[in-house]
């Protein structure tokens, strides 16, 4: 049994982290602010109080087996929480983001790919966010990413092979707070003709969050070190589509519009059309086709999608009052639909 530190333990991912630790029969202890609500194993856990961009005296000289680190968006937050902590933590696990290649112009992109660093300018950013910003990762805007890099570096001076880096892709999941994928599940349970984006093999590549939580813990226990792609294999996003209809038994009929119908419609990339980039974006070309062997080779699982879509169509059902932050604005949808009605020759 390890004892476990999972610093932001109230989130999304930290949630699902702790409660894998505790599936596992692992001791853990939560770092947090204690503003996000999320269900936990009762009598299971230990709760230290406390923000990291204010102060971190609840976690001084303590001494944990792995500490994972959910919330860190720039290198001064990872260098101050290991200031607090006993220099004797055993393994620090820190969850990074794909983003922190920068670069997605060539398919396949693996661990060993070359990564960017921060700007001075994007260095500065960060340090002169106001504090109540610095726990959001929306704050960070296209320094996202580099500075993702940057808590990478300062993790591996400090503690060398002591960190794993876990490069996150897309994760979905019930309580999901970007509503991306729930989107989608939301629309396709609608029914009706349904704008689907750009091509139907387009490939889109993401993780059911309690699988990548449960993949962290598993190599905190085995001590692997170094760096994961931390996200599923890819799929065709008409498989996707496809299998949101199947979980929802929707009569929804799929109308594929190409990349530049959807560009001419001012709809927005990822936002108002999520998981979903106009392949003329080069930059961003293959940012859902990331290698992924290297992790499954060391034990990542993934769960049947079908199952995971079924679990967010039941908490999306209980929610439908709840406006998404994600998605196509309806005006806008049935707009292009018309428009395309309006193409077909008659």
């Amino acid at each position: 049994m390890m004892n476990v530190l999972v610093v932001g333990g109230t989130g999304f991912l930290g949630g699902a982290v702790v409660n894998a630790a505790v599936a596992a029969g692992h001791s853990v202890t939560i770092f947090t602010r204690g503003q996000t609500a999320n269900s936990q194993p009762p009598g299971k856990i230990a709760v230290l109080t406390g923000d990291r961009h204010r102060g971190l005296s609840a976690l001084q000289g303590r001494v944990f087996d792995l500490v994972v680190d959910t919330c860190a968006f720039a290198p001064d937050a990872v260098s101050s929480l290991l200031d607090a902590l006993s220099p004797e933590i055993g393994r620090y696990a820190l969850v990074s983001s794909c983003s922190a290649y920068g670069n997605f112009s060539t398919p396949g992109i693996s661990e060993d790919a070359p990564l960017g660093r921060a700007s001075t300018e994007q260095l500065e950013l960060a340090r002169s966010l106001p504090l109540e910003k610095r726990s959001s990762a929306a704050s960070y805007g296209m320094a996202y990413g580099p500075l993702k890099r940057e808590c990478e570096l300062s993790a591996i001076e400090r503690l060398g092979d002591r960190v794993t880096i876990h490069r996150a892709g897309l994760l979905v999941g019930a309580v999901d707070y970007t509503d991306r994928l729930t989107y989608w599940l939301r629309r396709v349970d609608q029914g009706g003709p349904t704008v689907a984006p750009g091509s139907p093999d387009r490939l889109v590549q993401l993780i059911d969050v309690r699988d990548a939580a449960r993949f962290i813990i598993e190599t905190g226990v085995a001590g692997l070190g170094g760096a994961f792609n931390l996200t599923g294999r890819p799929l065709s996003m008409s498989s996707l589509l496809e299998s949101c209809r199947r979980a929802a038994k929707s009569d929804a009929r799929f109308v594929w519009c190409s990349d530049e119908d959807i560009l001419a419609a001012n709809l927005e990339p990822w936002s108002e059309v999520p998981l979903w980039l106009p392949y003329s974006n080069e930059t961003f070309r293959y940012f859902l086709e990331l290698d992924v062997e290297k992790a499954f080779a060391h034990g990542l699982c993934v769960r049947p999608l079908d199952e995971t879509l079924s679990e967010i169509l039941r908490w999306d059902r209980l929610r439908r009052a709840t406006s998404l932050k994600a998605g196509m604005p309806p005006e806008k949808e049935a707009s292009l639909l018309s428009a395309k009605q309006a193409n077909v020759p008659g």
